[in-house]
């Protein structure tokens, strides 16, 4: 008897390998199976992406603009032009609707404004303020519009307001950075936020954050609200907490106690990132399928047990090279097992 499967990217292509279907006919079945797109859904991607880069360049050019022409313009014009930008930014969703792609846009728009009102607004009267206040401030503000936007967009600029705050909150009111990890603010911010990680306290703090986030947009998907059943943001928050508990779990096992001079290292983020594992493995296949957050499971497995191996292997080109097929043993079953899910996930039930 033969065996229903679900018409997908993936098992087209198998088939067409299988059965060696040239390029009509492969075409032919796309259309069939309705997998290929018409000219209204290129249309409507094309305005997508059109739309949402158009949204980033007017964002980074107010940025600019500010930046070059800063000593130029008078206290007067620089609240004036900001406040212009979130008015007209709030016209247009208004306008357009909040559904529609433009009023979405608009909504992030007038969010991210807000931010910059705030910054100039902490230039021109030196507050003196904390930075995780702007950050803070930032988050509470722009919280109605999150509420009322309902678009994912805005909820993660959300969550990553509240990541900086207590980022910038540990690092300068609880544990200022010394030593190598005040050194690595001159590198830049990105090699500072990615240090920050490595404190087995903040890393604490920042994974209950997004866990909570995580669990909250979990449980409200999952009563059908439908405009939170895309995948792309608990996605992200996913590879966030992840991000945070397993830099440090990696250096306790490489490094040992070299670090703890200078940072708090701990157990507590291997047994956090042991339980988020093994809960997200069974959560994400049996209950809300998921292959990114799966593969995230699987990927800091296949870190954890390499760490582990380097850690109490002997030096020498024969360790390398057991490393390295050890490497490709657990990416090889990692991929087998993944491909076997997607395979029952994709079968009748």
């Amino acid at each position: 008897m033969s065996r229903e499967r679900k018409a997908t990217y993936g098992n087209l292509q198998e088939l067409a390998c299988e059965l060696r279907l040239s390029e009509a006919a492969y075409s032919r079945a796309m259309e069939i199976a309705g997998l290929s797109p018409d000219r209204p859904t290129w249309r409507r991607y094309v305005d997508l992406f059109l739309t949402l880069v158009g949204t980033a360049l007017i964002l980074a050019g107010i940025a600019a603009f500010f930046a070059w022409n800063w000593a130029d313009l008078s206290r007067f014009h620089k609240f004036a032009l900001i406040q212009t930008g979130i008015l007209a930014a709030a016209v247009a969703a208004w306008r357009f609707g909040l559904d529609s792609l433009v009023g979405k846009a608009s909504l992030f728009a007038m969010a991210f404004l807000v931010g910059t009102l705030l910054a100039v607004y902490g230039q021109v009267y030196q507050t003196g303020a904390d930075p995780y206040g702007l950050f803070l401030t930032w988050a509470l503000l722009i919280l109605p519009l999150c509420l009322i936007g309902r678009q994912w967009g805005l909820w993660l600029l959300f969550a990553v307001l509240l990541n900086l705050t207590v980022i910038m909150y540990y690092t300068q009111v609880l544990h200022p950075p010394d030593g190598w990890w005040q050194l690595s603010q001159v590198l830049g911010p990105l090699v500072w936020l990615g240090t920050t990680v490595a404190d087995s306290t903040l890393a604490s703090y920042l994974f209950a954050l997004n866990v909570l986030v995580l669990v909250v947009w979990e449980v409200d998907a999952s009563r059908g609200v439908g405009w939170m059943q895309g995948r792309a943001f608990p996605n992200l928050i996913a590879l966030a907490a992840f991000a945070t508990v397993l830099p440090p779990s990696l250096i306790m096992i490489v490094a040992g106690g070299a670090f703890t001079q200078h940072v708090s290292l701990s157990f507590v983020s291997p047994v956090l990132l042991a339980i988020t594992t093994l809960v997200c493995l069974w959560y994400y296949r049996v209950k809300r399928r998921d292959l990114f957050i799966l593969t995230l499971c699987l990927l800091s497995l296949i870190l954890v047990v390499t760490s582990l191996v380097l850690r109490h292997l002997v030096e020498g080109t024969g360790s390398l090279l057991f490393v390295a097929i050890l490497l490709i043993a657990q990416l090889s079953a990692a991929a087998w097992w993944l491909r076997t899910i997607a395979r029952g996930w994709e079968r009748p039930a």
